[in-house]
């Protein structure tokens, strides 16, 4: 069921089933202000079984201390009553604490939306009985080539994390026919944007029907590496998305070639700072502690922009009167 937000020109919407959030305006707008945050990336922790060259949320930039799964429900609160409509837990690898599933719970009982972004290998091997029902599940897959996926998924002792392509496609299967909605994260370079083809077929065989691709941040691990390894010609990956598209036109195919990302994503870190995303050298950066601030200092804080967080989620404009809702095309 969709989530509501009134606001002054109208309603935000989100809808679970595609994880978008829909601007329904009262009338012709140009332009949709927002003075409360939408979503947030609550990194519940910094820790992995792998250790990825391009991940943007590694270990090694952020804090050792972890919240509790009651201090997270605090935190779920807090972002709810400022009006936050969903988050995504993430990490490191969010299914590696145990407590997962209490800590997913908390959210959805403070009434937000949930997604859990995992790299699929401890919920291959223990089950989907770690997560509960009625969340979305995003799961990372590099390439349609074992070698290749499993080439850059390396495990922490930066060997190939050899088997786990087979492991995470089955998960993939199982959790499509579990009725989760699954969307597949695929983070390109060099090394894998050539496989996006064979991707999308493997894809549409177990049923997937949303796929976001993304280029890879100059930021976390992948900064400390040869930034060209992650550059990639656009031309080329937009004609594979494009021929995907025309196979598959029933999956849902994002593309984003966006690298930079400056204080416009709202991120709360293992120990419950509140942080942004920066690509300019300076990766994460801190706005404080949340449970000490309120949501008037989010507005003035001079290193998150809220005009950019609104423009980030909010891609659809409709316009509406009382429950009627007419698409402006």
């Amino acid at each position: 069921m969709a989530t509501k937000r009134d606001e002054t020109w109208g309603q935000l919407v989100y809808s679970p089933l595609t994880d978008t959030f829909e601007a329904c305006t009262k009338g012709p707008i140009s332009n949709i202000a927002i003075d409360r945050p939408i979503s947030a990336g609550c990194i519940v922790t910094g820790k992995c079984n792998l250790k990825c060259q391009y991940c943007y949320g590694n270990d090694e930039s952020l804090p050792t201390e972890e919240l509790s799964a009651e201090e997270w429900g605090a935190i779920f609160r807090q972002l709810r009553s400022w009006g936050l409509m969903r988050v995504d837990l993430s990490g490191g690898e969010p299914t590696i604490r145990p407590d997962i599933l209490q800590i997913s719970v908390a959210a959805m009982e403070a009434g937000l939306n949930v997604v859990v972004s995992t790299n699929g290998m401890v919920l291959a091997k223990k089950g989907l009985s770690l997560l509960p029902a009625g969340i979305r599940l995003h799961i990372s897959i590099d390439s349609g080539f074992s070698e290749i996926h499993e080439g850059s998924r390396v495990r922490r002792n930066l060997l190939p994390s050899t088997g786990s392509m087979a492991e995470v496609m089955e998960l993939t299967q199982r959790a499509v026919a579990a009725d989760y909605h699954v969307r597949i994260l695929t983070c390109i370079g060099r090394h894998n944007s050539h496989g996006l083809v064979e991707l999308g077929e493997r894809l549409a065989l177990v049923g997937v029907g949303d796929w976001n691709i993304s280029r890879i941040l100059s930021a976390g691990r992948a900064q400390l590496h040869d930034k060209h390894r992650w550059e990639v010609d656009d031309n080329a990956v937009l004609e594979e998305v494009h021929t995907i598209r025309e196979c598959y036109p029933w999956m849902r195919i994002g593309y984003s070639n966006r690298t930079k990302q400056d204080g416009y994503f709202l991120l709360v870190l293992p120990d419950g700072s509140l942080a942004t995303q920066y690509t300019d050298g300076r990766d994460k950066v801190v706005l404080g502690r949340l449970g000490a601030m309120s949501l008037e200092d989010l507005r003035r804080h001079p290193d998150f922009d809220l005009g950019l967080h609104a423009r980030k989620w909010v891609g659809i404009t409709t316009e509406y009167q009382g429950d009627a809702v007419v698409v402006q095309n």
